[in-house]
């Protein structure tokens, strides 16, 4: 009986205190249902953003209105650059740099004005091995686009109307 006690306190506690476990988010009542403007799943960072939001259970409008706020994704744009060179006078070390562009707006009212959001990730390169570094370089990518997409949804939450 003493744990249990015990366990529903600690749980309220935390409740209490704004705690939530990493990667859930919750909009404001005001943004929902939210309608996407240009973000579709032929894009890869539309999808991710899309399947952020559809896991974090944000209701999304099929359509835009005067009352719903519209959030629109601008194109992502990746570039590569070598940042050091190994002893056979390779490039050893490459960084990523990811952009990303999105807007909020309500109606024909801007809410958040575009804003970029950049993120770079820096990894090795093994000289012998081609295809591995192609490899690393397309997984550091998706793992950059849910980091912007969290990062989106991060700066929603934020949003106060």
């Amino acid at each position: 009986m003493k744990r249990l006690v015990i366990i529903t306190l600690t749980t309220l506690l935390l409740t209490a205190c704004g705690f939530a476990l990493r990667g859930t988010a919750e909009l404001p009542a005001s943004l929902q249902p939210l309608h996407l403007d240009n973000i579709n799943d032929s894009t890869l960072m539309g999808r991710e953003l899309l399947k952020t939001l559809v896991s974090n259970k944000i209701s999304l409008a099929a359509t835009p209105g005067p009352d719903i706020y519209t959030l629109s994704l601008g194109p992502e744009t990746s570039s590569e650059r070598a940042i050091s060179i190994n002893s056979n006078a390779r490039a050893g070390e490459y960084e990523i740099l990811m952009t990303v562009t999105f807007q909020l707006k309500r109606g024909s009212a801007t809410a958040i004005p575009p804003q970029k959001l950049n993120l770079s990730k820096v990894y090795l390169a093994d000289p012998d091995n081609a295809v591995a570094k192609a490899e690393e370089a397309v997984i550091i990518q998706n793992e950059m686009r849910q980091e912007l997409s969290q990062l989106i949804l991060r700066r929603l939450q934020a949003f106060t109307p």
